[in-house]
């Protein structure tokens, strides 16, 4: 009986050390709005470039991911109050705050800005000049110092919407008068996604007014130091094997 219950006790002390072992990554997710880095279709299933990044550096590790879903600027509030321990999502650094404190080592993606408009009253686009007395559709909570002195100048006119649906449904509406300045990769996916003619659309680089930079993988400023040294030495060994590049090949 002794020897019985020595085994057993050995046994609940080694779960329990593993149990205090195991630690949780606390996986930060834009609602709705950060296609095709995130997405989540609602039923707690999650895809996306910067999902399957995480997903894949932590496979096979002793962390587990918990998902985490907020609009931009809930999320944005709760990780700026500190968060869950150990979270991660994604910024950079001309983002500023939280998505900006703590990056990964290395990127994990370029990112490019267009102005979209309807192809019925077109026109080119040279500098900032072109949108005068024109509207510039934005999305809630996504912001761009570089557009601001124009804003406050008067000159150009800010319209916020909720959602790439109703970004397209402005500029096909307002011709000519508005255009929606976005990432490139996040307008091909969500045209393609919602099977939009893109024929009807004029989309023009952007890289003028805001300039080309890079994302990172976000970090909690106080994240374990052997988590964030495990994820950093994974992110170069995926981006080394062409991984990071297959990823996001299969989102275009």
């Amino acid at each position: 009986m002794n020897k019985i219950f020595s085994i057993a006790t050995v046994l609940a002390l080694s779960c329990s050390s593993f149990a205090l072992n195991a630690e949780s990554v606390n996986y930060y997710v834009i609602a709705k709005q950060a296609s095709p880095f995130q997405i989540e279709n609602g039923d707690n299933k999650h895809s996306g470039i910067v999902t399957d990044i995480v997903r894949a550096i932590f496979k096979d590790s002793q962390y587990d991911i918990n998902f985490h879903t907020y609009p931009f600027n809930r999320m944005i509030s709760l990780l700026e109050a500190g968060g869950k321990p150990n979270w991660i999502t994604y910024g950079s650094p001309g983002w500023g705050g939280v998505q900006a404190e703590n990056l990964s080592d290395s990127p994990i993606y370029n990112v490019k800005h267009v102005l979209v408009s309807s192809h019925k009253n077109s026109f080119e686009f040279n500098s900032m000049q072109d949108m005068n007395d024109r509207v510039v559709v934005l999305l809630h909570g996504f912001d761009y110092p570089q557009l601001t002195p124009y804003f406050k100048g008067g000159n150009v006119e800010e319209l916020r919407v909720k959602d790439y649906s109703a970004a397209f449904r402005v500029i096909r509406k307002l011709p000519g008068d508005t255009a929606f300045v976005e990432m490139d990769s996040r307008i091909k996916y969500n045209l393609s996604q919602q099977n939009q003619d893109l024929s009807q659309y004029d989309i023009q680089p952007f890289g003028s007014v805001i300039p080309d930079y890079p994302i990172y993988l976000a970090f909690d400023p106080n994240m374990n130091r052997e988590m964030q040294n495990y994820a950093n030495s994974k992110l170069k060994e995926l981006k080394s094997t062409g991984a990071i590049d297959s990823i996001i090949k299969s989102y275009f």
